[in-house]
Order: structure tokens, then sequence, then C-alpha cells
């Protein structure tokens, strides 16, 4: 009997630190998995937010508007209501979810914003434009082709070096291309012809939608030099000129 009253007693003095730690454990594993739910919920939540803000961006504008629109499908009247809607949509998703939405809604907010509060607009892209990421590029290449739209030609040639020097996940034989058509519009035709050749003349992208953009314009500014370029091997399946980086492309 005594033996089994203290064998009794060492198994409850030993079974009540046992039982603290395994009521610590429960509740670390509880938080651990409300803490996961609630980040997957607001993952899920912010990705939702930005579809929408997506679903205008790609809305299409008729007037009047088609009767049977596919589902999800957006659709306005004037393009103005299309970049104020859309702005306002990036906006929100940005706001509501910076930390996953944050630079890449603000910078697709902004190439809408254009049309109707440029200079707001270029505040929004400059300041991503600092950035060195793969949106900081894109913001980059936007800020270029609104500087080369609107006359300011040596502001666009530095965002395009910069872009040079830092593309992110945007091709570099893109990049060439903007800057060789923005040579071509300010009448440096050599330096044009120099980068379109050099683009036409990779093998790689000889027959994909840049290099045949390339060769169209050699065609008409420098004949002669599409004869100099090495015969089309096969098609690219995948060469089309799409947005750059695999982003949804702005509307400018």
């Amino acid at each position: 009997m005594d033996q089994y009253v203290a064998t009794t007693t060492w198994v409850k003095e030993r079974s009540r630190p046992i039982l603290k730690w395994l009521t610590v454990a429960v509740v670390v594993i509880a938080l651990a998995l409300i803490t996961w739910m609630f980040f997957s919920r607001r993952a899920k939540n912010a990705g939702e937010s930005l579809a929408r803000a997506m679903a205008v961006h790609q809305a299409i504008v008729a007037n009047p508007i088609p009767p049977n629109l596919a589902a999800g499908s957006k659709a306005f009247t004037t393009e103005d209501e299309k970049h104020r809607e859309a702005h306002k949509a990036f906006a929100l998703a940005a706001n509501e979810y910076p930390s996953y939405n944050g630079d890449l809604a603000r910078y697709l907010g902004a190439t809408h914003q254009l049309h109707f509060e440029a200079d707001k607009a270029e505040a929004t892209l400059k300041e991503i434009s600092q950035k060195d990421s793969d949106v900081g590029a894109q913001a980059r290449l936007a800020l270029a082709e609104r500087y080369e739209a609107t006359g300011r030609d040596e502001e666009a040639m530095a965002e395009y070096q910069k872009l040079r020097a830092k593309p992110g996940a945007i091709p570099s034989a893109f990049i060439d291309l903007s800057l060789a058509r923005f040579y071509e519009t300010t009448g440096k035709t050599k330096e044009a012809v120099d980068l379109y050749f050099a683009i036409a003349n990779n093998k790689d992208l000889r027959s994909t939608g840049l290099g045949t953009a390339a060769v169209t314009r050699l065609s008409v500014l420098a004949p002669e030099k599409v004869d100099q370029l090495p015969p089309v091997e096969s098609a690219n399946p995948l060469g089309g000129m799409g947005a750059p980086g695999g982003m949804p492309m702005p509307i400018r």
C-alpha cells in the first residue's frame, strides 16, 4: 500500500509540468493555425481584389454596351469612364492589401490615371521607378514612353538608359526596340538602324515578333541592311510581342 501511495504521488508530481507544457504547446499550435488562416484568407482576399481591378483594366469600351457580356466581364461607354474606374479599383486593391498588391496595383492604376491626372500619375510612376524590382522596371518603361509622347526627349532618353541598366524582367530586346523607335522619331536614324539591325541579326529573335518588327523598320530605313541578315530558321510560337515581364499590358 505504501508503495502504491508513493508511486501515485511521484506520477502526480511529474504530470503537472508535463500537462503545463502540453497546454503551452497546444496554445502555440492554435496561435500558429489562426495566424496561418488569417494570412491565407488575407492573401485570398488580396488576390480577389486585384482580380476585380483587372476586370476593369481589361473592360471593353462600346456604345451601346453589348447586351451579352461574358460572365465577369466589364464594359464602359467611354474611355474616360474606364480609366477613372480602373484607377479607382487599383487604388482600392493597393490600399486594402499593400503588402500583397501595393506596387503592382499602384503602377497599373497610374497608367490609367495618366489620362485624367497626368501629374499625379507621373509622381506615382517616379516613386515606383526608384525601386529595384520588376514593377520598378515597368514604371521606368512607362515613364520613358510618357516623356517620349509628351516631347520631353532628354528625360525619355534618361529613363531608357536607366531601364537598360536595370531591366528587371523586361527582355533587353524589347527595351532596345523601344529605344530604336525613340531614336527614329527623334531623327537619330543611324542609332535606330544599328539597334534594329542588332535585334534582327540575333538568331534567337529573328523569327519572333520583336525580330519581325525590327526587320520591318529596317526595310524602310535601310533596305540594304535587310540583305545582310541571315535567313529565318524556324518560327517561334512564343515569339509574340505581349507585355514584357509577364505583366498585364497597361492601357496608355
